[in-house]
């Protein structure tokens, strides 16, 4: 994967000693027994009102590093994460918004677990269901686990867009590699780091990289696994997630990976510039006074 250099801040402290950790379950006791790291990486802009409190439920456990990338964040997001008392911590920073996809690059990069996990910042996602994120890997019955809100419980309207998006993806997905993921834009995710080896250049640095990891993924023969989780909704700050932006991604990627399977040559330049056209045509028709 390609990420355009971005100059970092980094801490990176020591992990904790086994004696200032907590103790934990037969679950946790299990890890301890094995050579697993796990990475958490959480991308974050701007959620100064919530970062702490995601942070603080992870398990405070030496088998777990914390990595913290900061997208470029104007409000005291950072400030936050360094009141934590915890040595397990890494905090990474973009000197500008860079993007979702960029960031997440960027915790691939310096992470240094070999289990990954990525969960989003603002709170919707529930630190305490890693664990079962992670079994179905630890198990070796998936290489990729995406939890899945319309197999758990999910409490706010999910965005008609975000829906039809999803459905789009699913359908591509089923017919082109024989894999269903119906919540195929979750970013609370789970694998193996030695994935990332199989996976080609990134197109995108946004939120369409959610799409295009998954459909790369898919392309390589990865066996995806859907897992339940809870969501809940935003209580603080602003979501910053462009659906027209995402909804794009989603119709380029579909193509792109379509030429790819079908073993044809293709201009992704030319068709993303295509389909761009097309969604502006589409978008006039429907808006014919603006």
């Amino acid at each position: 994967m390609n990420l355009r250099s971005a100059p970092l801040n980094q801490t990176i402290q020591e992990k904790c000693q086994e004696s200032q950790l907590e103790d934990s379950d037969s679950y946790i006791s299990r890890l301890i027994n094995s050579d697993s790291l796990i990475s958490v990486i959480i991308p974050v802009y701007n959620e100064e009102n919530s970062i702490k409190d995601v942070i603080e439920r992870i398990p405070n456990h030496r088998k777990y590093e914390i990595v913290i990338v900061d997208d470029g964040s104007t409000d005291n997001s950072v400030s936050k994460v360094k009141e934590i008392n915890r040595d397990n911590i890494i905090i990474l920073q973009h000197q500008k918004n860079l993007g979702y996809g960029a960031a997440l690059i960027t915790g691939f990069k310096n992470a240094t677990g070999n289990i990954i996990v990525t969960l989003d910042s603002d709170g919707q996602h529930k630190p305490e269901e890693i664990e079962k994120m992670m079994e179905p890997i630890l198990q070796n019955k998936a290489d990729l686990v995406i939890g899945s809100r319309y197999l758990g419980n999910c409490d706010y309207k999910v965005p008609l867009l975000t829906r039809i998006g999803e459905y789009c993806v699913n359908i591509c997905i089923l017919t082109l590699f024989r894999q269903r993921i119906g919540n195929n834009q979750n970013g609370y995710r789970c694998f193996r780091k030695e994935i990332l080896n199989l996976l080609s250049d990134n197109i995108y640095v946004g939120m369409g990289f959610t799409t295009e990891f998954l459909f790369e993924c898919a392309h390589n023969d990865l066996k995806i696994l859907e897992v339940p989780i809870s969501l809940r909704p935003r209580e603080h700050g602003t979501s910053y997630v462009d659906l027209l932006k995402i909804f794009k991604s989603i119709l380029n990627c579909i193509a792109i990976y379509y030429f790819k399977r079908s073993k044809l040559k293709f201009n992704t330049s030319f068709m993303k510039h295509s389909i761009n056209t097309i969604l502006k045509i589409l978008y006039r028709i429907k808006n014919p006074c603006q």
